[in-house]
């Protein structure tokens, strides 16, 4: 039965005049302040329970015989309606089946009735016959023990929020603020398990020690609650009864709470009451606030007006503080004679319900000239939308439902009070064979949670879908488009199969209804604004349902030649309106007469002309009748625009595309897509994952034959997981299929020893580990094997039962489950060991042998063992899984999917950045991965580079890094492997890429982009500037520059030019600087000033910019087109005539040549050393009996001794640090940053010996000093002794012990790298050394002085015994004798220092420094006569007496024979003497020098 034409409009008109006659509201609500307005839902109201009422929900268990009970329990229900009264108290209001359980062969299972699932934990528990989708399933394998039964779905899919309090103990606010910044670069979701995510993450509360205590201070919007605040003390100011600070760790565990954001409501009340004083005396005496509850207080309530009325007149007087307004004194008249603009009193009741005004809040604007009578006051507008429901079994009422709506020409008046402005159908419900469909007309859409929880019949886009699958038993409908908020989906769901019947259908159809309030309600204050949203909801009616029938929904769109306006983006508008009803009614006949049509929709519009978007709603598609009305719709259209081009059309196909079984990474995955719509054969295809195109290139290929497209994806990786959909053209109609691939699980890692070499020895074992990450289990093949504890690893013990010949055997370590697996070799061998380093063992010369890598790298490092017994690292294939996947990843990127590809390559090397800095593989990778990024970087939308450049940017940071050397130096030590260099022709070329302005900074890259005119300056990190001098054709030029900080970690110090024909060591001594500019012609004139890294470096430096074509395109640096111009205060001035990449090389101090022949001497010295000073002691304690008989002798020889036993000492902690740090160009490929443990302790024991060494020299520069100056002054031995040994011991080891305690804690006591030394270049520890050593020499030349003074005045006393030749021996003799003695030598180094080229004096500092010990030996020992004659058993003559008051004193610091050798090369026979009287109670104070 056909609708009358303005029926709709009647009903309408009923519904709203019952709202308007018994609506009846005593009170309204004027917010104060909004953060923001929300859209009311339509819902049906509950109907109210009475407290004394308990609502009971009871399970039934049935045990059934047959299935065909089953059915008729259900028949009988479905027959049955609810409620069921029992008794006058109690009924039931429904019953239904949840759960069928059922035997089969290997156990029992159990489905759940329409509208009831199980929850997540049942299903992993008892198994999933049906598959988990979004947390649930509806059938189990077995019976739950707990007796749990399928639940409601709507209440399982209901979502619970839970906020989690985590604690992190962290010691470096950097972490802080980096976990800070991660935080705030928007917002995520952490998928925990299926039905558990984590949607949002923020820092509370950062706790700190603040000298004796701790400070806890609020994130942004979190504060401190006023009672914390005065419990523990606040360190900022209360404001609000809240602080962000407070001194303390709350002992309740409590932390910063959320901002607490109040919201203030005013609410008018209109009270009837003949005694206002009364009133009025009430509310003055209530103290105020006034709480109601934990979060509602009342702040303040004023009566603001009183109204009265008496035979003859209404007055409305204002409280104190209130006035009306203007327009209201103007319209009612004002009672108070006050000749302002305001009053205080009028003559009426404002009919719109307004009160009196605060003074203090309100704004009172000047009345108009012309006062408006109150006859002429604006009607108040109220807008109403009213939900009807419709019953219909007909579906062409539909149709012309729609048609008689697009007709009707709004507005419509019914009276002069009442107006409907537009009357729309909302949804469409149906039956279907398994319940009921909703669909949404033109401009109304369902909520994604509406389509989660019914079950979504078409695609979920942009967070609302287009059908459900059921009605929702709340009574909402679809919501326009353009006037609600839809909640965004949580996540990606799988849209159910879409059915539909032409049986009975609901229909909602709302209309909007606008009234003229025309008099004055007196007991309703009603609300200032303007539009108040009503729903009515009338139940529908059920009758019998017909035969199902498959609804298709074609998506088609045409291009109008026709403007387009920004009306158009409002669907509100009445352009938009207009447009879409004129088309739609063009649509609808020209569609109509294909067969199984059902109905059109325009969905939209878009700019491009005016391109439209709709939709064919069918039973059937017939390609060639859509083609046919396409054709003919040009022609139609004409009266509304020309159609430009063809009429395009896409089908969304129901068939799911078919992923094949689970899979595990690297293996193959074949998708196919098949066209079942269209005869013709299609022209082409693509494919996309999660929305984006994928780039067929590598591992993935394409195959189109016929009507079919295959997607062939080689090893497999997680990224491959998502949402597929392929896009076959060529057709009449597009056809489109989609499916999703979830069981992409990570492949087994099996971590073992592939290469193990092993010295046989009879009776002991050979442990094999082998591991693999969980959930995996793994075995030794054949072999009795334990589990490892700490890890999922097995062990077998070999035992070596006979040793009479080497074995060779193979292991086998598979996955159980699984045909993955590995093998590890043994090589049992009973030659000699020459290797037995950890970690890869025993091995003889040339043996192979390799390790696993750590937990979560894939990969092996090979060794051979080489002499003089060393494993040498010969391959590190260890990588990173995550960034082995991205590597993979990488070779099908696109444009669409670089950026969050590169988003994630820098996440992942920031997490995983010690592994990635401690793996040569990973770096290569990482490297390789940037290069493919590069590769497509003129793909990039401009607008895009600026992110990836910075993602790019933040990734390198990492890898360039001091921590990344040794991986680099293992890199660039393969001769055919160009890493770095690639890296920095990437880098180039993403530059180049740059259109904008932009800077951007990491711990050691800056990049800045900029335009400039003429010239340009720029210090781009305090240590690189960088000038182009004015030059007028310079117009407009956009220049890019990135400054590498610490890129001479990465890049080789290889050249072609300069230091290659010397064979010296050249260093990277500056930042690596690119420059670019987008000009094509060349800048001819580049200024760069470098500031050294190196300051102790001060060869003439070469600049340089890198080739990348030299060395067979391995590239290296090069000085073409640079010219040095000046070394200066350590700021190094180059000059190029092109740009590129620039840096400078500086030569080692060394000269060039020299480096093999100082080794020599220095291992050959130190060696004379060693042997000397030990054959020193040897002599010393042979002969200590006979040579110390007084006190001075007695020192002299503890100082010898001393001197060379700390000598000895700290050559022996010398040959240890030199064996611990090894030196990266005598051992390219390992490691050479030194250990800090054993390097630290080689280090404080060399600095305390060294140290010793100069101040026993001292000690014995003091006593040759006292003996010589002071001959009258007596010191005892222990007082002697006591003073040496503090001088020698006491204070090296406080300068020692300081040197420690200074620099240790930050790191700078010892050198990062090739050495066991004292730092100098962070922390100047050196000068520890240096300094002491330095004095100490300085004193000990100023006592050679002294006493050299006062040997010649007494020479020259004795005149007739002494000439001039006899003053020249004794000089010869001090000097020969004490240089070497007290180190004098050293002083050689200052040389070294001041003429760093001089190979003379390098030669001679080595020569004299190693040979140390030697000198010791034959200076200080074997040049002492007396020495000599116990040797050769001659008991010298003693020049002394015991008892004698006068002793003759030699004149020189040796005895006579002590330099005899001196005097027969002279002639001479005699010695020069100088007698002394001594007092006669000294009892033999003064001693003959002889006996030193």
């Amino acid at each position: 039965m056909a609708i009358p034409k303005h029926g709709l409009v009647i009903i309408a008109l009923l519904l709203t005049t019952i709202i308007l006659e018994t609506g009846n509201f005593s009170r309204h609500f004027l917010p104060v302040q909004y953060e923001e307005e929300h859209f009311v839902s339509h819902i049906r109201e509950k109907r109210t329970v009475t407290t004394d009422q308990w609502n009971y929900i009871i399970e039934v268990v049935v045990n059934v015989p047959n299935v065909e009970t089953i059915q008729q329990i259900r028949s009988a229900l479905n027959a049955t309606s609810f409620p069921k009264a029992l008794d006058n108290s109690t009924e039931i209001s429904d019953i239904n089946i949840t759960t069928v359980c059922s035997a089969i062969e290997a156990g029992f299972q159990c489905r759940c009735e329409e509208h009831f699932a199980l929850p997540n934990s049942i299903c992993v528990t008892y198994g999933a016959c049906d598959g988990i989708s979004s947390g649930i399933c509806k059938c189990i394998h077995g019976i739950p023990a707990d007796g749990q039964f399928c639940q409601s779905i709507s209440a399982l899919l209901t979502e619970v929020e839970y906020a989690v309090d985590v604690e992190l103990n962290v010691t470096d606010i950097e972490m802080v603020d980096y976990l800070r910044g991660l935080l705030k670069r928007g917002a995520f979701t952490l998928a925990l398990g299926p039905t558990v995510n984590v949607t949002h993450i923020d820092i509370t509360t950062v706790c700190f020690p603040n000298g004796t205590n701790f400070q806890c201070r609020c994130e942004e919007q979190y504060v401190w609650s006023h009672d914390n605040c005065i419990t523990y003390g606040a360190c900022d100011e209360i404001i609000g009864d809240t602080c962000g600070c407070i001194n303390s760790i709350p002992t309740n565990g409590q932390y910063c709470q959320p901002q607490t954001v109040f919201y203030e409501y005013q609410i008018f009340i209109e009270v009837k009451t003949t005694e206002a004083d009364q009133l009025r005396n009430t509310l003055n005496n209530i103290p105020f606030p006034v709480q109601i509850s934990s979060q509602l207080l009342i702040t303040e309530a004023n009566i603001t007006t009183v109204c009265s009325q008496d035979l003859t007149r209404i007055q409305c007087q204002c409280e104190d503080d209130y006035l009306w307004p203007c327009d209201k004194c103007a319209t009612y008249g004002k009672c108070d004679g006050n000749t302002s603009s305001t009053c205080r009193c009028i003559k009426a009741f404002p009919i719109d319900g307004q009160y009196c005004q605060s003074i203090s809040n309100q704004n009172f604007t000047t009345c108009p000239q012309t006062t408006t009578s109150p006859s002429t006051v604006p009607p108040v507008l109220y807008e109403y939308v009213i939900s009807v429901e419709l019953n219909i079994s007909d579906v062409t009422l539909i149709n012309a439902l729609l048609s008689i709506l697009s007709n009707i020409i709004y507005p419509v008046s019914i009276n002069n009070d009442v107006q409907i402005y537009g009357v729309n159908i909302s949804t469409v419900c149906s039956p279907s064979s398994a319940g009921y469909q909703c669909r949404c007309e033109d401009q109304y859409r369902w909520s994604c949670d509406q389509c989660l929880q019914y079950g979504s019949c078409d695609n979920i886009t942009e967070d609302t879908c287009g059908c459900i699958s059921a009605i929702p038993p709340d009574g909402q409908h679809c919501q326009p488009a353009d006037q609600h908020n839809f909640t965004a989906c949580p996540i990606s769901t799988t849209t159910p199969s879409t059915t539909a019947t032409t049986g009975v259908i609901t229909t909602a159809v709302t209309t909007t209804t606008t009234t003229i309030g025309t008099t004055p309600t007196p007991k309703t204050a009603t609300s200032t604004k303007a539009t108040t949203t009503t729903t009515t909801r009338v139940s529908p009616t059920i009758s019998t349902t017909t035969d199902s029938q498959t609804e298709f929904n074609v998506e088609m769109s045409v291009e109008l030649n026709k403007t387009y306006t920004d009306d158009l983006n409002n669907a509100s508008s009445f352009a938009y309106k207009d447009l879409r009803k004129n088309i739609r009614t063009v649509l609808f006949n020209q569609y109509k007469g294909i067969t199984g049509f059902v109905n059109v929709s325009v969905t939209g519009f878009r700019e491009g002309s005016i391109i439209t978007d709709f939709d064919i709603l069918t039973t059937e598609i017939n390609p060639s009748e859509v083609d046919n009305a396409n054709k003919n719709l040009p022609e139609a259209m004409l009266h509304i625009a020309s159609v430009i081009g063809s009429v395009t059309a896409l089908f969304n196909s129901q068939t799911r595309i078919v992923p094949p079984g689970p899979l595990l990474t690297g293996e193959p995955m074949k998708l196919m897509c098949e066209d079942n719509l269209n005869e013709a054969v299609m022209t082409g295809s693509v494919w996309k994952l999660n929305g984006k195109k994928i780039e067929i290139d590598g591992r993935i290929t394409k195959t189109d034959s016929g009507l079919t497209s295959s997607l062939q994806i080689e090893n497999v990786i997680l990224r491959d997981i998502g949402r597929y959909e392929c896009t076959l053209t060529g057709g009449i109609i597009t056809f489109r299929q989609k499916g999703d691939v979830t069981d992409i699980t990570q492949a087994p890692n099996i971590r073992l020893r592939r290469e193990v070499n092993a010295k046989c020895k009879e009776g002991e074992t050979q442990p094999l580990e082998c591991c693999v990450q969980s959930p995996y289990k793994i075995e030794w093949v054949g072999l009795d094997y334990s589990q490892v504890d700490g890890g999922n690893c097995i062990k077998y013990d070999y035992s070596f039962e006979s040793c009479s010949v080497a074995k060779e055997m193979v292991f086998t370590c598979k996955v159980k489950d699984k045909s993955n697996q590995d093998q590890t070799r043994l090589n049992v061998f009973i030659d000699d060991v020459l290797c037995d380093d950890p970690p890869y063992g025993d091995g003889k010369k040339d043996d192979e042998s390799s390790i696993e890598c750590d937990e979560g790298l894939a990969g092996f490092k090979k060794a051979r063992c080489q002499l003089p017994g060393e494993w040498k690292l010969l391959e590190d294939t260890c990588i990173v899984t995550k960034i082995n996947e991205l590597l993979i990843a990488s070779e099908n990127l696109n444009e669409e999917t670089v950026p969050e590809f590169v988003a994630n390559l820098s996440m992942i090397v920031r997490n995983e950045q010690t592994q990635v800095s401690d793996s040569p593989a990973t770096i290569s990778a990482i490297v390789d991965i940037i290069g493919n990024i590069a590769n497509i970087g003129d793909e990039i939308s401009a607008s895009d580079i600026k992110d990836v450049l910075q993602d790019v940017l933040e990734t390198v940071d990492v890898i360039i890094g001091d921590d990344s050397r040794e991986s680099w130096e293992f890199l660039n030590a393969n001769e055919t492997s160009n890493t770095s260099s690639s890296l920095l022709g990437s880098m180039e070329t993403l530059a180049s890429r740059l259109v904008e302005e932009v800077n951007f900074t990491t711990p050691r890259i800056i990049l800045s982009s900029t335009t400039f005119n003429n010239c340009f300056m720029a210090n781009l990190n305090s240590s690189v500037f960088l000038e182009l001098p004015d030059d007028p054709n310079l117009i407009n030029v956009f220049i890019t520059t990135i400054t590498f900080a610490t890129l001479n970690n990465v890049m080789p110090a290889r050249n072609s030019s300069l230091f290659n024909a010397t064979n010296n060591e050249t260093v990277i001594n500056a930042a690596v600087v690119l420059v670019q500019i987008n000009m094509n012609e060349t800048i001819q004139n580049v200024t760069l000033r470098y500031r050294k890294l190196n300051k102790s470096l001060s060869q003439v430096p070469q600049c340089v910019f890198w080739n990348f074509t030299v060395f067979n395109n391995l590239g290296g640096w090069d000085d073409e087109g640079c010219t040095f111009i000046s070394d200066i205060n350590d700021i190094v001035t180059c000059n190029c005539n092109h740009l590129t990449s620039f840096s400078i090389l500086m030569a080692t101090d060394i000269p060039p040549g020299l480096g093999v022949a100082l080794d020599i001497i220095t291992y050959v010295g130190v060696a004379i050393s060693l042997a000397s000073l030990v054959i020193c002691l040897i002599i010393e304690g042979y002969v200590w009996k006979a040579i110390t008989r007084n006190s001075t002798a007695f020192m002299r020889h503890v100082s010898i001794i001393n001197t060379a036993l700390s000598l000895l000492i700290a050559n022996i902690c010398f040959i240890i640090g030199a064996s611990i740090a090894k030196n990266p160009l005598e051992n390219p490929g390992e490691n050479f940053v030194v250990p800090v443990g054993p390097c630290s302790t080689a280090t404080f024991f060399m600095h305390f010996f060294y140290l010793a060494v100069f101040f026993w020299m001292l000690v014995s520069g003091l006593l040759l000093f006292y003996r010589t100056v002071m001959v009258f002054s007596h010191m005892s031995r222990s007082t002697m002794l006591g003073i040496g040994f503090l001088l020698g011991y006491g204070c090296p080891l406080i300068i020692a012990v300081i040197t420690v305690a200074v620099t240790a804690p930050g790191n700078g006591y010892i050198r990062k790298d090739k050495a066991c030394w004292l730092n100098w270049f962070e922390t100047h520890a050196l000068l520890a050394l240096v300094i002491p050593a330095l004095v100490i020499v300085s004193i000990n030349l100023i006592i050679v002085i002294v006493v050299l003074f006062k040997m010649l005045r007494r020479g020259v006393g004795d005149a007739a015994q002494t000439d001039e030749r006899h003053t020249l021996v004794v000089i010869l003799r001090c000097v020969v004798i004490l240089t070497p003695l007290f180190g004098l030598t050293w002083a050689l180094g200052i040389g070294t220092m001041i003429s760093s080229t001089n190979k003379g004096i390098h030669i001679a500092f080595a020569f004299f420094n190693s040979l140390q010990g030697f000198f010791i030996l034959v200076f200080g020992t074997l040049f002492d006569s007396k020495i000599r004659s116990i040797l050769s058993r001659k008991i010298p003559t003693s020049s002394t007496g015991s008892n004698n008051t006068t002793r003759s004193t030699s004149g020189g610091i040796a005895s006579h024979s002590g330099l005899s050798w001196i005097n027969r090369l002279r002639g001479r026979r005699y010695m020069y003497h100088l007698s002394e009287a001594a007092n006669s109670r000294s009892n033999g104070a003064s001693e003959s020098f002889s006996n030193i």
